[in-house]
C-alpha cells in the first residue's frame, strides 16, 4: 500500500488510553511544537478505544488544509497539493488517492462537530509523538529541518523514499480463512508470529509483528468502528469466530484472535511459504500451549491409495510452478483457482493453465464462492466461466464449486439456495455438471438435494478417509493434506486423491463427452 506525504497529520494511532467507549475530556490538550492549539467552546478532543479524535477544524486552521463535508453522506473529502483524502463517518475504511486504509477507529460526528482520527505520524512523517496522561496532552513535535542559517523551519513532508521503504518493507496479510479445524494465514513473505493461549474465556492469540492487510483484503472485508474484522465461524464445534485488527501502529503489528469454545491444543506450521497454519488437534491428548510456538514442518500423511490417481490444487499463492517436475513427481490431475467472488480472476490462472497442459496432467478450475445471495451466485458464476473461456474453454476435469465456510451466517435453507444458483448457472452456461468441493464439517450443510453433484471433500488426517455425510455416501476426490511437498513448487501444496486410478477418471470424462 502506497504512503503519502502528510497522512500523518490525519492518523495518529495512540495506544496509550484505556477508555473502552466515546469519552470527552475537558482537561485535555493538544500541542503542536509547543503551542496549545485551542479547540474552541464546547468542543474537546475525544477518546475512543484507546484512540485521539480531533475535530476536523484543527486540520484547517492548523495544517492548511481544504476540507469539504458532505452532511448528507456523512463523507469528508481532503485535500492538499497532491493529497487527496475521503473518510466517512462511522467507516472504518479511508480512501488516500485512491488507495484504501483501514483506521484504529471511525470518524465521529458528534453534537454538529465532525472528529477524525490521528494517526501513524511518527512513522510516515518522523514527527515524535506522546501522551502525557498526567497532563491529558498530546504533544506532537515536528523534527528539525535545517534551512542554512542555523534556524528550525517546520516541515510538514514526509520523505517519500524513506516513508515507501518502510511500507513496502512489511509482511502484507492477503487473506484470513479457517477451514477444516484450522486457521490459515496467507502473507506475501516470510513473518514469525508470536502465538499464545488466553483463557476466561478461551482463545488463541496470533500476533504478526511488522506487517500490515494488503488493500484487496481489506476492500473486500468488514470492519466496525473499533477497526476490528470478524470471521463468524457456524461450523466448527471449537471455534466461535475469528476476529482481526491492526493491533499496533508503532511498531506495526496486525492481531488475529480465534474465539474458542473450550480449551483445546493445536500447533503451528510456519514452513516459509506464504501461509502461517494454526491447526486445532482432533483429540485433545496434548497440554494446550501457554508459550510461543515453535514453527514445525508438518509431517505428510502417508497415504495407502490403492493404485488411486494422485493430484494437486494450487493458486496463486504457490508461486511459478514446474509443471514437468510436478508430472514426473506422479501428479496426474491438477485443480487451479480461477476466480473469486463477482470480479477476481487469479493472475497465475492461465499460467498455471498451459503448464500443467504441456506437462500431460488433467487440467480443471475451481471458484471460492462468496456469494450470500442466489443472484449473486449466478453472478459469480458468469465470472468463473469468463475465465475458462479465456482459457480456451472446455478444460479436461469438470468445473469446480469451492463453498467451504459461511462468514455471513446463512441458515442451511439459504447455503442451498446459493449452491444451487450458482450450480444451475455453471451447467447452463458450460453444459457440464459441477463438481462441489467443501469441508468435511461444512459438508453437513448440504442436504440431500446435492448427492447428483459429485463430491471433493477435504479431510486432513493420517488415518481416517472422508465420513459420510447427508447428501453423500462416497466421494470423487479426496484433498487430504494442505501442507504437502511436491517438486517443481516452492513450499507446501495441497494433495488429493481421485477415488480410482488414473485410468478410471480418463475413461470417466471420455464417457463425460458422449
Amino acid at each position: 500500500m502506497k504512503k503519502i506525504c502528510l497522512f500523518a497529520f490525519l492518523f495518529l494511532f495512540l495506544l496509550a488510553f484505556p477508555r473502552e467507549s466515546h469519552a470527552a475530556s475537558s482537561s485535555s490538550h493538544l500541542q503542536l511544537d509547543g503551542k496549545e492549539i485551542s479547540v474552541g467552546k464546547g468542543v474537546q478532543i475525544q477518546e475512543v478505544k484507546g484512540n485521539v479524535l480531533v475535530p476536523l477544524r484543527l486540520i484547517v486552521e492548523e495544517l492548511g488544509y481544504s476540507v469539504n463535508w458532505e452532511s448528507k453522506t456523512g463523507t469528508i473529502t481532503i485535500h492538499k497539493q497532491n493529497l487527496n483524502l475521503s473518510l466517512q463517518v462511522n467507516n472504518p475504511i479511508a480512501s488516500v488517492n485512491d488507495h484504501q486504509m483501514g483506521l484504529a477507529v471511525s470518524p465521529l460526528l458528534k453534537e454538529g462537530t465532525t472528529y477524525v482520527p490521528l494517526r501513524f505520524v511518527s512513522e510516515q512523517t518522523g514527527m515524535n509523538v506522546t501522551w502525557n496522561n498526567e497532563l491529558k496532552t498530546v504533544f506532537l513535535t515536528t523534527p528539525p529541518t535545517s534551512s542554512g542559517n542555523g534556524e528550525t523551519t517546520h516541515n510538514h513532508s514526509a520523505t517519500p523514499a524513506a516513508s515507501d521503504a518502510i511500507e513496502s518493507a512489511r509482511t502484507a496479510i492477503n487473506q484470513i480463512s479457517f477451514t477444516n479445524h484450522q486457521l490459515t494465514i496467507t502473507v506475501n513473505g516470510k513473518v514469525s508470529p508470536k502465538v499464545t493461549t488466553l483463557t476466561h474465556p478461551d482463545r488463541i492469540v496470533v500476533d504478526i509483528p511488522d506487517s500490515k492487510f494488503a488493500e484487496d483484503f481489506l476492500a473486500s472485508q468488514s470492519f466496525n468502528n473499533g477497526g476490528q474484522g470478524t470471521l463468524p465461524i457456524t461450523d466448527d464445534p471449537d471455534v466461535s469466530q475469528v476476529r482481526y485488527s491492526m493491533f499496533s501502529a508503532t511498531p506495526a503489528s496486525v492481531r488475529i484472535v480465534v474465539d474458542l469454545n473450550n480449551s483445546i491444543s493445536f500447533h503451528v506450521l510456519n514452513a516459509g511459504d506464504d501461509k502461517v497454519v494454526i491447526a486445532l488437534d482432533q483429540e485433545t491428548g496434548e497440554p494446550s500451549t501457554t508459550e510461543n510456538v515453535t514453527p514445525t514442518i508438518p509431517v505428510v500423511p502417508v497415504i495407502s491409495s490403492d493404485g488411486h490417481a494422485q493430484g494437486i490444487d494450487v493458486s496463486h499463492y504457490n508461486g511459478n510452478i514446474d509443471w514437468q517436475q510436478v508430472a514426473a513427481a506422479g501428479k496426474t490431475f491438477a485443480f487451479i483457482k480461477a476466480t473469486e467472488g463477482t470480479k477476481y480472476q487469479d493472475n497465475q490462472f492461465l499460467v498455471n493453465v498451459q503448464g500443467a497442459r504441456d506437462a500431460n496432467i488433467l487440467v480443471g478450475a475451481y471458484h471460492f464462492l462468496n456469494a450470500t445471495t442466489a443472484d449473486g451466485a449466478r453472478q459469480e458464476a458468469a465470472n468463473f466461466v469468463r475465465a475458462i473461456d479465456s482459457a480456451g474453454g472446455r478444460l479436461d476435469l469438470p468445473p469446480v464449486m469451492d463453498y467451504e465456510n459461511n462468514p455471513k451466517g446463512l441458515t442451511p435453507v439459504q447455503i442451498s439456495e446459493v449452491a444451487h444458483a450458482f450450480l444451475d448457472e455453471m451447467e447452463r452456461l458450460t453444459g457440464r455438471q459441477p463438481i462441489v468441493y467443501t469441508g468435511n464439517v461444512f459438508a453437513s450443510k448440504f442436504d440431500p438435494t446435492f448427492s447428483m453433484y459429485k463430491l471433493w471433500v477435504a479431510r486432513y488426517s493420517t488415518t481416517q478417509k472422508p465420513t459420510a455425510v447427508p447428501a453423500w455416501n462416497s466421494w470423487w476426490a479426496w484433498q487430504y493434506s494442505s501442507t504437502g511437498n511436491v517438486p517443481g513448487i516452492q513450499g507446501q501444496v495441497d494433495l488429493d486423491e481421485y477415488n480410482g486410478t488414473i485410468d478410471e477418471l480418463r475413461a470417466s470424462l471420455a464417457g463425460e463427452l458422449d
